[in-house]
């Protein structure tokens, strides 16, 4: 099927593909959660006015859209570069296409050539690794470029498709003394009081507990280490204006661990059909010595597991309590490609340098 790749310069042409946008993710075969019309038009509204938006489409011979990729304007030496939208939000960067045809994927690709006949350079930090072996390395052999692609951190995973049940997930991946630890801090936990899960899914839901997740966060080590979402000046009206609206499609749920019917701890999770995505959790502190948090995830780990999902994702962060309940994990990708001219080179060569530095 022949596709055709343009250019969409600035925030106004890109509001009027806001529908056609909705209906692409949904339609897709696996999209990339992170691009659905939720997260990139929240994120435009609340990036600022320093935020020029460049964002490449591709439309099949029907003039339906099969593929959307945001990038925004950044500065370059001697003259612009392009960021990958969302870049200081998303986990996953993969461009959004409406099913996996190489030959879509090929198009998309290759429309970086038009692109870096304008900008010095192209930044997307967060591919997955398959995506850069599988697709953009063969599509960057075909046209001059410079091009730094180096791995940017691990993300473990769990492979549900793989355990006969909870048990023995438990079994598998845990020792005996880790599996006794975690039955003993249950205990002494309903020692407390009444212990119950809750899981919220409608945007209803969400505003009923949105205070006691900003109270839970707001004196959790996620807000001494910087790492706070919706208690962070910087985050938080993002964050209350785009949970509520993807609870409302189903892109998101949020779990909670409630004692004697107060929260002590929270999981946001990315949801499609199939995949259970661990995006954020946190807990009080005075609770810490009975292991909130992986109590939490252990409920979720099963519940994903009674629904039918084949992945639980644990995404980004080499956390030692993720660690522990790891099948597997994929290398997230960075790719830098510059224009093959004197100015890209040199935005090559900073690129290079910086990252030598960053790496030792």
């Amino acid at each position: 099927m022949p596709y055709t790749a343009q250019v969409i310069i600035g925030e106004t042409p890109l509001e009027a593909l806001e529908s056609e946008w909705r209906d692409l993710f949904h339609k897709a075969d696996s999209p990339n959660p992170f691009l659905s019309a939720e997260w990139v038009f929240t994120w435009l509204e609340h990036a600022g006015p320093q935020v020029f938006p460049i964002t490449l489409i591709v439309r099949d011979a029907d003039d339906r859209l099969a593929a959307v990729w945001p990038f925004f304007e950044y500065p370059a030496i001697g003259g612009k570069g392009l960021w990958a939208g969302l870049a200081d939000r998303g986990y996953i960067l993969n461009p959004l296409f409406i099913r996996n045809d190489p030959e879509l994927i090929q198009a998309t690709l290759l429309h970086l050539k038009k692109l870096l006949e304008d900008y010095r350079f192209i930044w997307v930090p967060l591919f997955t690794d398959s995506f850069v072996s599988n697709h953009l390395r063969p599509a960057l052999s075909k046209f001059s470029n410079f091009a730094l692609i180096q791995k940017r951190i691990s993300a473990p995973y769990i492979d549900l498709s793989r355990q006969a049940d909870f048990e023995s997930f438990l079994e598998s991946t845990l020792g005996t003394k880790t599996r006794k630890s975690l039955r003993y801090d249950a205990k002494q936990l309903e020692k407390l009081g009444t212990v119950e899960y809750a899981v919220y899914r409608t945007e209803d839901d969400y505003r009923r507990i949105e205070t006691e997740m900003r109270t839970i966060e707001k004196v959790s080590w996620k807000n001494r280490e910087k790492k706070a979402l919706l208690s962070d000046r910087r985050t938080e009206a993002f964050y209350h204006e785009l949970l509520p609206s993807l609870m409302g499609s189903g892109q998101v749920e949020i779990s909670a661990l409630r004692l004697n019917q107060m929260a002590i701890a929270f999981e946001i999770a990315i949801r499609r059909k199939g995949y259970y995505g661990f995006y954020h959790i946190a807990y009080l502190p005075e609770y810490h010595k009975h292991s909130p948090g992986k109590q939490l995830m252990l409920f979720n780990i099963e519940r994903a597991m009674n629904e039918g999902c084949t992945e639980f994702d644990l995404m980004q962060g080499a956390y030692d309590y993720k660690l522990k309940f790891k099948t597997g994990s994929r290398d997230m990708m960075d790719a830098f490609i510059c224009q093959r001219s004197f100015t890209g080179r040199l935005n090559y060569s900073l690129a290079r340098f910086t990252s030598f530095i960053r790496r030792g």
